[in-house]
């Protein structure tokens, strides 16, 4: 049996999605611990690849995210580098435990915000958030 775990980086939860066999089989938002006590400790998921967005190779701001004051440019960079300390820290206990680790760097086209894409490709019509959809998409291309 092959398993993917695909890992969108957050500050409280992280999106997550299971590939079992290339098929998506689920869908969760879990912060830090769960993921160790819940994940890490099934022994279903001992041989599992991660796929994990690397936003800790992220030093720049996009031109999209730029804002009007410097005060809520601040603000987003603040968000971002929590979500770069949060992959640290995730990969830091996957590699403690020695799980496989693909990193995959941010990308365009990223199913987050395009759930019609994400729905025609993996076949899930359940319920998904933005996170999830990129924890998804970054364990689909851990797929190929």
């Amino acid at each position: 049996m092959s398993i993917v775990i695909g890992v969108d980086p957050d500050s409280s939860k992280y999106g997550i999605a299971i590939y079992i066999d290339g098929k998506l089989d689920d869908l969760l938002m879990m912060p830090l611990p769960e993921i160790i006590y819940d994940l890490l400790q099934a022994e279903r998921y001992n041989y599992a690849k991660w796929s994990v967005e690397n936003v800790a190779g992220q030093s720049y701001q996009y031109a999209r995210n730029k804002k009007q004051s410097a005060g809520a440019n601040m603000a987003q960079m603040r968000s971002v580098g929590m979500c770069q300390q949060a992959q640290t820290e995730l990969v830091r206990v996957l590699e403690f435990n020695n799980r496989d680790v693909v990193l995959i760097k941010p990308q365009r086209g990223n199913w987050a915000k395009n759930k019609a894409q994400f729905e025609k490709v993996t076949g899930w019509t359940r319920r998904s958030n933005e996170d999830t959809r990129s924890a998804a998409y970054f364990g689909w291309l851990a797929l190929k």
